[in-house]
């Protein structure tokens, strides 16, 4: 989790320990810093991670990514109203593959942002993102290989230990979450449900391939129209366009409805959320909205709640949610999520470029599973500036928001198909998995256990870490207590 500087000049390393679980990726990261002057032809290899016995993950399993650089000027958001920035101008932010996922091939030479090999100017440094996937039929124990570093200059190389505690990760997360991928290219989709999320929207003919590799929510596509302050709503669908619509979809999947977004002040609309919620429900299909909960809305008009997914912002559930409305939603089966748009002030945990590595993995992860959570929306994951690799501050919103809206970029300029993270998006698949290590502890019935664990890590909206080392920590201690327990007290 560390943000390595262009300039920097790491330690001296040759030993790196990482540990997860089956069915999980890890990370780690090689920086390579031209110390006497330049490198030519670089390039970063991870061998096989021999096991106990004769188990091995394979070098298959392991995906490189040179991590491409982009500009944010200092300045751009101002301590303490939004809490502690980075203050330096250039961040490692796109993950350029090494091998092109949609192909199996290297990625186009001819890129204008070739992955590997790789050139630095002296003084210069490059950081390699390193992903290693545990398979599921891999044993617990410790697995050791090695990394190399190699260019025309030389050689350097060092020891990659990797712990596999015994127990699993479903493939569908427990967390649940919404995030927005509006251009048409299906490997953002693939990429957010390899990272633990669930893409909005998604073809009703790409979700079979999805279900296995952990996608479980589809949103159904009628929106309102409604948002923020324009409170007038489209009519509801009919009976049978819902109908329709839902026997387009996989019936493994869980189907809701994204209606309205942000429509708090909107008490007009009451009525209309009321006779949405009564179409979908007739259905079997939950209907979301970013709203402020009301009493209003706690009744459909048939005794179901009328909205039953409310996402809120983090200063919106701590200061405008109503604790009494908050019980009578769980009671009747409705959800409460966080969601991330924009800087929210201090004490939110703000996805801007420029923000801690921890923010963007403690809300999905520890923060939403103590403050009583069950899922994390963000609006979207792919709205590009006009020059994305060259330009990150999109001014849609107005000034200061680096990165905003953009978890991915476009794979053309990289040389390959479709799209390519972020670093960002690892992160947050690292709260994905946080939220789901806490979540077998609480289907085991040791909730109170998981939630005393994780207090040092998050322990209220205002009390929340950003130290890699508390969240490493925490999380071990989490493994330690699953393998501890007993499966067979799995109340899921």
């Amino acid at each position: 989790m560390a943000r390595i500087r262009r300039s920097a000049d790491p330690r001296d390393a040759s030993r790196i320990s990482i540990a997860a679980v089956r069915g999980e990726a890890e990370s780690f990261q090689v920086a390579v810093h031209a110390r006497g002057g330049a490198l030519t032809s670089a390039t970063v290899e991870v061998s096989d991670l021999d096991g106990p016995g004769s188990a091995s993950i394979d070098a298959d399993q392991v995906t490189l990514y040179r991590e491409h650089f982009v500009e944010v000027p200092d300045g751009m958001h101002s301590p303490p109203w939004s809490g502690p920035v980075l203050q330096q101008a250039w961040f490692a932010d796109a993950l350029v593959p090494f091998v092109d996922p949609t192909t199996g091939e290297p990625p186009d030479p001819g890129a204008r942002y070739p992955a590997s090999p790789f050139d630095l100017r002296a003084g210069r440094t490059q950081p390699v993102w390193v992903d290693v996937e545990v398979p599921r039929g891999a044993p617990g124990g410790s697995y050791e290989g090695t990394w190399t570093v190699t260019s025309d200059q030389g050689e350097v190389t060092g020891d990659v230990e990797l712990e596999v505690w015994d127990f699993t990760l479903p493939v569908a997360p427990a967390s649940g979450s919404s995030f927005g991928a509006y251009q048409p290219q299906l490997r953002t989709r693939e990429l957010l449900v390899e990272n633990g999320l669930q893409p909005d929207p998604v073809r009703p003919g790409d979700e079979a391939g999805l279900i296995g590799k952990g996608f479980h929510s589809a949103e159904l596509g009628f929106g309102s129209g409604a948002y923020g302050r324009d409170c007038e709503m489209k009519a509801a669908p009919s009976a049978q366009e819902v109908r329709d619509a839902v026997a387009e979809h996989d019936p493994r999947l869980r189907l809701y409805n994204y209606t309205a977004d942000e429509i708090s002040r909107c008490r007009n609309l009451y009525p209309e959320i009321k006779e949405y919620a009564r179409r979908l429900h007739a259905e079997g299909v939950e209907q979301l909205i970013t709203m402020v909960p009301v009493p209003e809305l706690m009744d459909d008009g048939t005794g179901d709640l009328a909205v039953d997914i409310w996402p809120l912002l983090p200063l919106q559930h701590r200061t405008e949610l109503d604790p009494d409305l908050r019980e009578v939603i769980l009671e009747r089966g409705g959800e409460l999520w966080s969601y991330q748009a924009l800087v929210q002030g201090p004490d939110t945990p703000s996805w801007e470029i420029d923000f801690p590595a921890a923010n963007y993995r403690i809300l999905p992860g520890f923060l939403n599973q103590r403050v009583g959570l069950t899922g994390t929306l963000y609006w979207t994951v792919d709205w590009w500036t006009d020059k994305p690799w060259r330009n990150v501050i999109s001014d849609e919103f107005g000034c200061c928001n680096p990165g905003e809206g953009m978890l991915v970029y476009p794979g053309r300029q990289a040389g390959v198909v479709g799209t390519v993270p972020s670093i960002r998006l690892p992160w947050i698949r690292d709260g994905i998995d946080d939220y789901g290590y806490v979540q077998i502890l609480r289907d085991r019935g040791l909730g109170q256990q998981a939630m005393s664990i994780i207090d040092e890590a998050a322990h209220h909206w205002r009390n929340w870490t950003q130290d890699p080392e508390v969240l490493a920590s925490v999380r071990a201690e989490l493994a330690a207590a699953i393998e501890a327990s007993d499966p067979a007290t799995d109340l899921g």
